[in-house]
């Protein structure tokens, strides 16, 4: 049994998982977060991706983790500047103005999806405290010795930002991500039962949509690691379009790390085609009883849209999930409005920032991005209040 204030705490560096028993990490690792699973860190090792190393909680001479912080040096230049921590703290860094406009490490996952914390699930009120600020002292350590004034969460789930607020201290930054995250708990057992969730309105457009598509195109699920070479380019080109300018090969090292990690049966992608011709992908993986739609892509050729991005990202995954009998179909972040109609819960996601000295800074650095991000989001709720789960009543 495992006490409730687990005394003190000492933190490891480590620079692999290889390092850190299986059972070890997977007792403590959060069974709904891919992006910090082992089979996600230890496929990200092989492809040179990895965090540049771990932190690990435990008591005194235990050999049981307590918990534990994946640190990632997160580079636009590498290709997935979504993660790169200054894009979403850009007043710190004109604050800071440090050298080579680095302000800090990312810790816990490099994916925009609802960040949860490997912490261990017995710990509870005071005992989960100790292990986070120990571990964010720890980070604090790491970034200092880098010369980097903070640690950076990024797009954390609501219930982490629970955990951590208590421990973020004056000196911390938090604010609402400029996007959410969309999640679709799956009615019923079949395709028919999800459509009659829907308002009439919607479940007629959702006929149109997929018969129109049924028309004009064939869709096949193939495995990911068949498909990386031909749907690559298409998400980079979406992804352009959208003002992320992500390289082909960096498109191509992550749709590798999901085959890599996953396996043929778990990641797949939802080829669409007309007259044999792929004009559109959409990438699903699968984690316990989550379906994860991570990418989607299309050509760019201006040619006519039998409503691809709506099959292959929402309403193909909602059919294979239901075949695989899951229970979620997590949605991604972005254009939430258009998955919240189609059944999509929309939900917070926060990013924090941890000073490494752990000193307080000025109160009011940050305050009105923070502030603009709040109203945001409530003008939005009260627009559409039946789109926003209730926990957003705790950020708002």
């Amino acid at each position: 049994m495992t006490p409730e204030v687990p005394g003190p705490v000492t933190v490891e560096r480590v620079l692999s998982l290889s390092d850190v028993a299986g059972r070890a990490w997977d007792d403590v690792a959060d069974p709904q977060d891919l992006f910090q699973s082992r089979a996600w860190l230890r496929a990200l090792e092989r492809t040179g991706e990895a965090p540049v190393m771990y932190l690990i909680a435990r008591r005194p001479g235990h050999c049981r983790v307590l918990g534990a912080l994946p640190l990632y040096d997160s580079l636009p230049s590498r290709g997935d500047y979504l993660y790169w921590p200054e894009l979403h703290f850009q007043d710190l860094l004109r604050a800071a103005s440090p050298a080579g406009g680095r302000l800090g490490l990312l810790a816990g996952s490099r994916a925009g999806f609802g960040t949860r914390l490997v912490l261990d699930p017995t710990l509870t009120g005071p005992a989960r405290a100790m292990v986070l600020r120990a571990l964010r002292d720890a980070a604090g350590a790491v970034a200092a010795e880098r010369g980097l004034p903070y640690t950076f969460f990024l797009f954390l789930d609501a219930a982490a930002w629970r955990d951590l607020a208590p421990v973020t201290g004056d000196g911390g930054r938090h604010r609402l991500a400029g996007v959410a995250q969309t999640e679709l708990e799956l009615p019923g057992t079949c395709f028919a039962d999800y459509l009659a969730t829907l308002p009439r309105n919607t479940r007629t457009s959702v006929r149109r949509e997929t018969g129109r598509f049924a028309e004009v195109c064939a869709a096949e699920t193939v495995p990911l690691r068949e498909a990386v070479p031909a749907i690559a380019p298409m998400i980079g080109n979406v992804r352009a379009r959208h003002g992320m300018a992500y390289s082909v090969d960096a498109v191509t090292g992550r749709l590798s790390a999901y085959a890599s990690a996953l396996g043929d049966t778990a990641a797949l992608a939802v080829l669409c085609k007309v007259r044999g011709r792929v004009v559109g992908a959409g990438v699903l993986c699968r984690w316990h009883d989550r379906l994860y739609v991570t990418d989607f892509g299309r050509v760019d050729d201006e040619g006519p849209d039998p409503f691809v991005y709506f099959n292959a990202a929402i309403y193909e995954p909602i059919r294979h999930a239901y075949a695989m009998g899951l229970s979620k179909v997590v949605t991604g972040a972005g254009a939430e409005l258009g998955k919240a109609r189609r059944g999509s819960a929309v939900l917070p996601l926060v990013h924090v920032a941890w000073p490494a000295t752990g000193e307080p800074g000025d109160d009011r650095a940050g305050a009105a991005p923070a502030e603009s991000r709040r109203k945001h989001w409530r003008d939005l709720r009260a627009a559409h209040p039946r789109y926003f789960h209730p926990v957003w009543d705790e950020l708002l």
